[in-house]
């Protein structure tokens, strides 16, 4: 008898055994039926014996990492640092219900024949990689806890051994560094992985820099250059050398988002209310401004509006309205919004996580969103909602849903800026989606874009509506699912639509590589070297980041620059470091639930309120389309804004029982007659990665598993 049939007789036996105890329980949990605490404590200890004895984990090492694996599947019911399997003891079995069991020992079945772990929280879905970026998807319920903070702590971990293992956790929300530390083995994953036993050995509570662009930083978080709320969903970005950290984090700084050439950043978020273009300037001051931005066939909103991070109320004010408040806060007509320009952010107070004190004067910060509406919905109760394609210039605190609020449109189930509670009925999270990151790789003259395709659960938000109208030429959208009612706004990306794309180089992307050499950002073999002031060597350079400008027409080809250098990222790591130190000393905790998702980090960017002296750049306007090469791919092609209602087709392929033998199927085409043993496309058989004899079936379009056979 061969190795392999040994193997297959040993797994499909476990298999069995596993199958079998999974009825058993399931029938209590199906009748509604409960056992006494005894008797389930017997039934769960006689599974792991059984399953014991069948592995025989002391034959040979594969039956030993077999072993591991049911421990490690079956730790939610049994404890087994006290658990033998000679002799019963009531401790080893776990607290936990019927229906509990019921579900661990599905897993483990699962596991068993597929190889495939089931996981309590769905793992980031990757959006594709190059040597030096990774870029993914990053679900709800997964936060981003790391980047300095006001005491200087380290970032949080739950403290995991694997991937599998943290995706298994208890925890309601999931940390995406530690998520990318234990599951890829990048430069600045595996630092990480080695920056946590110097934690552990060193008894370390406090982050060893504070700069927010160094090699030791990147270490710090599996190289995440940005960071989401809890509530968003999207992309994001992580470099995976170390000298490559801090280049990609110097293109998110907020400073150098107001500028020509920093990072753009595409988000998709449903408004309440109807929300139509502005038809002229809206404004209450210098700091409140809403109007209209960009030539007529690219008219987009455009909110400039200044704001304060209210530390008590744990949400952002204007600093600025232009209407009076009394001593209590109170405005003429009752309000109590307040104001920000009235407050005093104090030592301590912070514009986000990171602990970097508010800017400005007195905490203000300027704020700069530009926004499209695309569509208009409404729900059964003639409830108006509008779907926004938003960009964010700066980088702020609570940016996108506070402009919102501000403007009179808040974000669907945004209850903390203006949505009522009862969104949260059938909107379980803020509607906020970040679409699409457009950057530069760093070291080369390659530009990317990283989309996230909609996810799933907003699609179905939208697709409870009633979608009213879809602005004119407007473009199609990606996707993860299907949604018939949606065809003239989203489609769903296929397998071969790339996430991660290239574009075409700037005209004068010659002159732009130079200038970072010249500048310090790289050496002659294309690695980035430290910064000592404006420029490296005799690098002197006449033009910063405020001489990059668009030309009138086209996107990435007319960036175009006066000078030639980058003096805004002048300031060396180390002195960061220095001054972070400094800063943070004696500083209150700040809160870690939202994130300021590109000023982390002790520099201080440019105050970007207008003056006579220093007149704020342009508005960013939005790439559009051009011709580009051949050789560019992954271009999404332009659609016409009205397309006729999709036709469902329904597959012509039917599963069929055999009248010879019950539970034996088979496929026939209903059209041709034509029978066949395997599935139609999208499902595909897979042999399981555990063991090679026992096969799986796998849908290619929606990820689902099955077992058997599956109808189509």
């Amino acid at each position: 008898m061969t190795v392999a049939k040994l193997v297959s007789d040993f797994t499909r036996e476990l298999a069995d055994i596993v199958e079998e105890r999974c009825s058993l329980i399931q029938t209590f949990v199906d009748e509604g039926r409960a056992a006494s605490r005894d008797e389930l404590a017997k039934f769960v200890f006689g599974t792991a014996k059984r399953i014991y004895k069948q592995i025989q984990p002391d034959l040979e090492s594969s039956r030993k990492q077999a072993w591991l694996e049911a421990k490690g599947m079956l730790k939610d019911i049994v404890d087994f640092d006290v658990f033998t399997p000679t002799a019963f003891f009531d401790p080893c079995v776990k607290n936990v219900l019927e229906a509990k069991v019921a579900e661990v020992l599905r897993n483990y079945h699962h596991f068993i024949l597929t190889g495939v772990v089931r996981t309590k929280h769905l793992p980031p879905k990757l959006l594709g990689e190059t040597d030096e970026i990774l870029c993914v998807d990053k679900p709800v319920d997964f936060t981003c806890g790391y980047g300095a903070n006001a005491n200087a702590l380290l970032p949080q971990v739950i403290g995991a051994k694997t991937a599998t293992q943290l995706l298994n956790a208890a925890e309601a929300a999931i940390q995406i560094h530690e998520y990318l530390a234990l599951k890829f083995n990048y430069e600045t994953a595996v630092g990480t992985r080695e920056f946590w036993k110097e934690v552990e050995q060193k008894k370390l509570t406090m982050q060893p820099c504070l700069c927010g662009l160094c090699e030791v930083c990147a270490c710090m978080q599996a190289g995440c250059c940005n960071r989401l709320d809890k509530e968003t969903s999207g992309v994001m970005v992580a470099a995976k050398t170390k000298k490559g950290f801090e280049e990609i984090r110097k293109q998110f700084q907020s400073d150098h988002s107001l500028d020509e050439g920093g990072t753009e950043k595409y988000y998709f978020g449903l408004a309440r209310g109807k929300v139509n273009l502005p038809k002229q300037q809206v404004k209450q001051s210098d700091d409140w401004i809403h109007e209209c931005s960009g030539p007529p066939s690219q008219r987009r909103g455009r909110v400039e509006i200044a704001l304060f991070y209210d530390p008590v109320t744990s949400r952002s004010v204007a600093w600025d309205d232009g209407k009076d408040y009394d001593s209590m806060g109170k405005n003429e007509k009752g309000g109590s919004k307040g104001k920000g320009k009235g407050q005093k952010a104090g030592k301590g107070v912070l514009d986000s996580e990171d602990g970097r004190p508010q800017q400005g004067e007195n905490g203000r910060q300027s704020a700069v969103t530009l926004y499209d509406p695309i569509a208009w919905f409404s729900d059964k109760n003639n409830d108006q909602y509008t779907l926004l394609h938003l960009q964010i210039v700066t980088g702020r605190r609570h940016q996108i849903r506070f402009h919102c609020e501000q403007i009179g449109h808040p974000l669907l189930g945004d209850c903390l800026y203006g949505a009522p509670q009862s969104d949260r009925d059938w909107a379980k999270r803020v509607f906020l989606h970040s679409y699409q990151t457009k950057f530069r790789e760093p070291f080369t003259q390659r530009w990317f874009e990283a989309v996230s395709p909609l996810p799933q659960d907003l699609g179905n938000v939208l697709s409870d509506l009633t979608l009213e109208r879809v602005k004119e030429g407007c473009p199609l959208f990606l996707s993860r699912r299907q949604h018939s009612k949606l065809h003239k706004v989203f489609k769903q990306y296929d397998a071969t639509t790339k996430l991660l794309r290239t574009h075409a180089a700037p005209k004068n992307a010659q002159a732009i590589m130079p200038a970072a050499q010249a500048n310090g950002s790289m050496n002659h073999n294309g690695h980035s070297v430290g910064y000592k002031g404006g420029s490296k060597g005799n690098g002197n350079s006449s033009a910063g980041w405020k001489d990059w400008r668009w030309d009138s027409s086209d996107s990435w080809n007319n960036w175009k620059s006066d000078g030639g250098s980058w003096n805004a990222w002048s300031s060396s790591a180390n002195a960061n470091a220095a001054s972070a130190n400094a800063a943070s000393a004696g500083a209150p905790s700040g809160g870690n639930d939202d994130s300021d998702d590109e000023t982390w980090g002790k520099w201080t960017p440019k105050d970007t309120k207008k003056s006579a002296e220093t007149p704020e750049p342009e508005a960013k306007r939005p790439r559009v389309a051009v011709p580009e090469p051949a050789d560019v791919a992954g271009q999404v092609p332009r659609t016409p804004p009205e397309l006729p209602e999709p036709q469902v087709q329904r597959s012509q392929w039917r599963r069929v029982e055999s009248t010879r033998e019950a539970g034996i199927f088979y496929y026939v085409n209903t059209v041709t007659g034509e029978k066949q043993v395997e599935p139609p496309p999208p499902w595909e058989r897979k042999q399981s990665r555990r063991d090679a004899s026992i096969s799986y079936y796998w849908n290619t379009v929606t990820g689902e598993t099955s077992l058997v056979k599956p109808e189509v």
